[in-house]
Parts: structure tokens; sequence; C-alpha cells
């Protein structure tokens, strides 16, 4: 069966369902459409739509009626509940959500071909993607303190767990290795595809072995080869560029941070003129709509819902997944280009070192993923500046505030460019598909995001330059080599490691640049 386009509108009295068919032929008795409760059911084959609406519809022969124009069919099915407005109606994928059967207790106890213990094992071991049934609202006054309780609730502190034993209680001889496959991308669900792109030319991936490095191993990788890669002298020059321009720049910088972002325009006029309003006639959360493109994007995504029980690593991703759009937005000034999928992949770990866990020394994990993404940024892309990287968290901290729907729209942009990408599509399988549509979900709520916004702006804002610090290895005196050659694997016995950071290298900049101005 196909699931044809559809839109739908709203009064207070009807739901208009507008159905796109294309390519066949049809009268008014091939048509059958069933209202039971807020489930709307049309059917005719080869395209059927099965929608779950907020709340129920009047189940009204009289009052319910279909139109016909060309190839759009519009239907007009009465609310159950005059002047109830529903939410979201715009969120295609979330109304095409299935829902599945619940087995209480006394069905159990009836079922001799399912013990309790079965039971008990399959609740254990059961992946943590699952169908659950959605309720699509999202914004009524209880759901809205329930959900704002929920996001004071969050705890950001780096969860600490003791390594497990040998499950076997088998001694192995440590000279022995045994190769075992890992799981990666969304809530760790995936294998086996990223080690099959690097053959194809994946260079957005970074790991040695994709499918066997540990959890901590891609950490301590990752870390590793982002001081490999970090230039003091590129990171000096740009930051000369920024502060004092000539004509003769490689780069500009002015224009890129005076370039004002759109979905951040957007959102300060809102607030601006909801700030002008009283009190009691301000709205908690910004109203955004969606495009006919956006809207058959969102139609595209998987028809499930999941049951994540740790979100706090799908919030870093979405916090690594916005810097790394916003970034290349505000570097191209506000377009993409064929460089755009490598430059984001490149700055989200999750992407290139498969890290989901960002640990490093740091006693909340959202800073540490804040100054990972700095490190990041300062490492691959074309400009290297922490003026700009400033700005760009500024862009994420507003399209955070601008609520669930705003942060969506940025996702489903940033999903085109991988998805269409002859190499790079593999992360929107292994992540973003199943992302956005969690997060499209109930799981992810406005006072989570709302919170997070807060949360993110304290730890960036709180940054010093001297945070942010790069090892590199210095050469005896007369060693030459270039460093972008060496490897910590084959270092020399001599060699030594020293810690660079942001401000002592723009203060050398700046001495280097005195001296050739006198």
């Amino acid at each position: 069966m196909i699931t044809p386009f559809f839109s739908i509108t709203q009064d207070d009295e009807f739901i208009y369902i507008d159905i796109k068919v294309s390519h066949i032929r049809f009268n008014a008795k091939s048509i059958e459409f069933t209202i039971d409760e807020e489930l709307f059911i049309f059917s005719l084959p080869p395209y059927y739509l099965r929608l779950r609406l907020p709340f129920p519809l009047a189940d009204d022969e009289e009052r319910s009626n279909a139109t016909f124009e060309g190839e759009l069919i519009k239907v007009k099915v009465p609310k159950l509940t005059k002047g109830q407005f529903f939410h979201d109606l715009d969120l295609t994928s979330k109304l095409l959500a299935r829902s599945t059967n619940v087995i209480d207790d006394d069905e159990l106890k009836d079922t001799n071909s399912i013990t309790k213990d079965k039971v008990a094992e399959s609740k254990t071991n059961t992946p943590l993607i699952q169908e659950l049934d959605v309720s699509n609202e999202i914004s009524n006054t209880r759901q809205v303190e329930k959900d704002f309780a929920e996001g004071e609730k969050f705890n950001w502190e780096i969860e600490q767990k003791l390594p497990e034993p040998d499950s076997t209680g088998i001694d192995v001889d440590p000279s022995i290795q045994v190769t075992k496959s890992v799981k990666y991308g969304f809530d760790n669900q995936y294998d086996s595809i990223i080690g099959v792109s690097q053959s194809n030319g994946n260079d957005i991936n970074e790991l040695g072995d994709s499918e066997h490095t540990a959890y901590t191993d891609r950490i301590v990788e990752r870390l590793i080869k982002e001081n490999i890669k970090f230039d003091p002298e590129y990171y000096a020059a740009d930051y000369i560029m920024e502060k004092y321009p000539t004509p003769d720049d490689d780069k500009i910088y002015k224009d890129i941070l005076e370039w004002k972002n759109p979905l951040v325009r957007q959102f300060l006029k809102w607030y601006k003129t909801e700030q002008s309003l009283p009190e009691n006639e301000r709205t908690q959360i910004m109203p955004v709509s969606f495009t006919k493109d956006e809207q058959e994007k969102m139609l595209n995504l998987p028809k499930k819902s999941y049951l994540v029980e740790d979100k706090s690593p799908l919030l870093l991703l979405l916090v690594s997944l916005l810097f790394a759009y916003h970034f290349d937005l505000r570097e191209n000034e506000g377009d993409h280009n064929i460089e755009s999928a490598w430059t984001a992949g490149k700055i989200i770990p999750q992407f290139s070192f498969l890290d989901s866990q960002i640990i490093i020394q740091s006693d909340n994990v959202l800073r540490a993923s804040t100054i990972t993404l700095i490190r990041r940024a300062l490492s691959y892309p074309y400009h290297r500046n922490y003026n700009l990287i400033s700005k760009v968290w500024d862009d994420v901290y507003y399209n955070l505030r601008g609520g669930k729907r705003l942060v969506l729209k940025a996702l489903l942009d940033l999903k085109e460019l991988f998805r269409f990408h002859d190499v790079y599509y593999v992360y929107d399988k292994i992540w973003l598909e199943d992302f956005v549509t969690w997060f499209i979900s109930d799981d992810v709520t406005e006072a989570m995001i709302r919170n997070l916004a807060h949360d993110l702006k304290k730890e960036y804002s709180t940054l010093s330059k001297s945070e942010i610090t790069f090892e590199k290895v210095q050469a005896p005196e007369g060693d030459e080599d270039d460093d972008d050659d060496e490897d910590l694997d084959l270092q020399d016995e001599n060699d030594n490691i020293i810690a660079l950071n942001l401000r002592e290298i723009e203060a050398m900049a700046e001495d280097m640049y005195q001296q050739q101005q006198q």
C-alpha cells in the first residue's frame, strides 16, 4: 500500500484532510474512510492512510463528506468536542505513528506458550526501540506543567559505572586478542555499516577499526587524533586575520560574524512581541509552521516509536547536530555547499568517531561535549576562530529557545545534507532517521528543550580560552620534522608533550604581529 501525501487544517468544528492521489482513476464508491474515536482511516487502492489524531472525532455521516478536485480528495470530519484545538497537525510522521497492543498480567496467565520466566527475560533483553502508543498533545496546560517539572530534574553529571567482570569466569591469556563486534548509531542499534562505507570513500570516519573499537577506546582515539590535527599556526593566523583584517587576507571574518541567522531572527522577533504583551497574554511556546517540503520530509520518516531509557546521549547528540549545522550555515552565510556534509560530519564526534559518551576531564558531560565541539571546530573546518564559534553557540542557544518545532526545522535541513550523499548517507541511516523520528515524538518535551538551552548557555558562556587545550609534540632542538607527520605510536623517546591552550597561542600571535608592525 502507498501512503499518500496529505495536509490537515481545522476550525472550531471540523477537521479538513486534503489527500493527494496521483495517476489513478477512481469514483466516489471506491473510496472508504473510517472514524473510530481519534483514529481516521482512508482507503483507495493502492493508497492507504491511517492517522492517529490528538482527540476523538465524531462518527457522523450526515456532517462528514468528501469532495474531489482533480487529484485532490478533500475530507471534512466533525470534531467530537466543538471548539477543541488539535495540536501538531502538521507533524505528519507523528500522526502516522502506530500503536501496539499491550498484554496485561491476566492475559499472560492464560498464555501457555510464554512462561513468567520468559516474560521477565524478554523484558530484560528487549531492545530499546519499541512501538508505543503515541499521544500527539504536547501543549495543553497540564502537559506543559509536567514537562517543565521533568526538565528541571535533568542531571548532567557524568554517570560513573564500575567495570563489569568477565561473565564467563574464565581467565583469558592477554596475548590472545578476541575480536568482538560493537554497536553504534541511534541508541547503539547498528553495526557492520560504517566499515563497509569506509571502502567506498567515507572520510568522515576517523576510527581505525570502526566495527570493533570499544566505546572507551573511541574516546581515547578521538582525543589523540584531535591533538594531532590541531594546527596552532593555522589558529594563530586566523586569529590575526579576524582581529586585524586587511584587504589582502585570504578570509574575511567580518561578514561571517555579522551574518544574521534566519531562525534566530524568527525567534527574536517573536520574543520581542511577547515581551510587549501583558504577562497573562504571553504564550510559552513559539508558533512555528512547516512548509509543504518539510511536511513531505517528515512523511518519509520511519513509522515507528522508541523506548529510550537514557536520554542524555541523545540530547548531547542534539547539541552536536545543531552546533555543526549552524557552524556550516554561518561559515557559508546561510547557504550549504558541496563540502557541507563533510564539515558537519567532521565536527560531530558521534559521526566521525561514533563516540556517544564524550567524556573528558570534566564533572559535567554537557560541558565536556561543549569543549569537544569547540576542539573539533578549531581542527577541521576552513574557518577556525573562537569568536566565530561563540557566534555559533549563540545561534544554537536561540534555536533551542525557539522550541521543539524550530529545532525540527534545522534537523530536517541537516538531514537532507546526508540523505542524498553518495557515501555519507550512512549517517542518515544509523543516526538521523531514527533521531528525527524520536525527536518528533512526545518523548521529547518543550520543557526539555528549553532547559537544555539554558544549561548549554551556562556552560559555553562560562568557558575560558585557557580551558581549551591541545597536547602537541615538541621535538628536540634541531629536529625540524613537520608536526603534520607526527605519529604518537612512533614518538621518539626524547620528544616532549606540551599542553597549549588558546589564550597562550593568541598571546604568541599578538607578540609576533606587534613585532612585524614595528
